[in-house]
């Protein structure tokens, strides 16, 4: 898991003051993961793990103490370059990931996770909203299906049954197939909004939406229409205020 540190000159980086605040961090909040991290992926028998330097983009440099029983204690290093870097938050995720890691290969326990990962998982929990598909009601999808097959059946059957003779004295034949190709491309065109929104998201929060979830919404729109749309336009308009909320400066006591 130790790669060369490569970063892409062009983005964004670091500041000293970030940088600063990142090490004192995790090496004393997390210090217990960053020993793992030494274990697992440099020596057995690391210890006092800490990280020495982060750079402007992302290359982190862990260091440790082995301990010998000749010439007291010896150091090593080891880098590690931040995929897909965008600041603090990519860099702790990258480490997390590592600490998970190597938590479970050295307690063979795959459910382990580590002081890191929790602790992201907990802030993803407050500022970013699950877009994990939900279905519509059975009601919904039954009055949908049902709609459907009413709808299609006036629109293109010859049949000559009475209730279907009742009906078209009111409203033609014709009409009805006018408003049933009406409805399909309503329903195509929402379901190619509802696609072109969830990658939107899949490609600027990755850790939000995948392609399995991006499917199930493209199907649900196409079939249910406004019963899917608006559950998924009610979490766009929550993750939409929880990135308002976080970019509002706090208001200072006395502020009205």
């Amino acid at each position: 898991m130790s790669i060369p540190r490569q970063r892409m000159r062009q983005q964004p980086g670091l500041s000293p003051t970030d940088q600063h605040k990142l090490k004192t961090t995790l090496n004393t909040t997390y210090s217990e993961d960053m020993n793992m991290i030494a274990q697992h992926f440099g020596n057995r028998r690391a210890a006092q793990a800490r990280i020495t330097d982060i750079d402007t983009h992302g290359g982190v440099t862990l260091e440790w103490d082995v301990p010998s029983n000749t010439d007291g204690s010896a150091t090593e290093d080891m880098q590690f370059a931040v995929r897909g870097f965008d600041g603090t938050s990519s860099v702790v995720r990258e480490l997390g990931d590592l600490a998970t890691e190597a938590i479970r290969a050295l307690s063979g326990n795959s459910q382990r996770e580590s002081e890191l990962s929790r602790a992201q998982h907990a802030l993803d929990a407050r500022v970013l909203v699950d877009f994990a598909y939900v279905q519509p009601s059975m009601l919904a999808m039954s009055f949908v299906a049902l709609g459907m097959s009413a709808l299609t059946m006036l629109a293109v059957s010859s049949s000559t049954h009475p209730l279907l003779e009742l009906v078209h004295m009111f409203v033609s034949q014709s009409t009805c197939y006018y408003v049933l190709v009406g409805v399909v491309i309503v329903h195509f065109l929402e379901a190619c909004v509802v696609c072109a929104v969830c990658q939107l998201v899949k490609t600027f929060q990755p850790r939000q939406m995948d392609t399995r979830t991006q499917m199930q919404w493209t199907v649900g729109g196409a079939l249910f229409g406004l019963f899917c749309l608006h559950e998924f336009a009610s979490k766009i308009m929550r993750q939409f205020a929880l990135a308002e909320s976080m970019q509002r400066p706090p208001q200072r006591p006395g502020q009205t």
